[in-house]
């Protein structure tokens, strides 16, 4: 069931932020083109937290070691990181912004 976790209005362009919806940290982003993703928010190589790094594109980028994931898969395009992190679905309701963390997006179609 998804949970409300803000208003649109309060993700910015090109930032990632973190937000705990039903006891799961989830790193909320808008990319540059205004698209949103919701990825947990742990880096898969370490433990760091992903909404204090970078969103790069359509990456966000670990501010500790580098390791890049895919915004849309969760896939990690870069070493030292080399197992995905879980993409959460996101919708936008009246400008709310809303997270399902008891499912994850199936990326199984995706071409790496």
């Amino acid at each position: 069931m998804a949970t409300r976790v803000c208003a649109e209005s309060e993700l910015e362009l090109g930032e990632a932020i973190k937000m705990m919806v039903d006891g799961v940290a989830v790193a909320l982003v808008k990319d540059s083109a205004g698209n949103c993703f919701a990825l947990g928010d742990m880096c898969s190589h370490a433990d760091i937290s992903l909404s204090d790094g970078f969103v790069e594109g359509d990456d966000l980028e670990c501010w500790a070691h580098g390791g890049r994931f895919e915004l849309s898969t969760g896939r990690a395009r870069t070493l030292p990181a080399s197992e995905p992190v879980p993409v959460y679905p996101l919708t936008i309701i009246d400008g709310d912004v809303y997270v399902d963390v008891t499912t994850q997006v199936d990326v199984s179609s995706y071409v790496p």
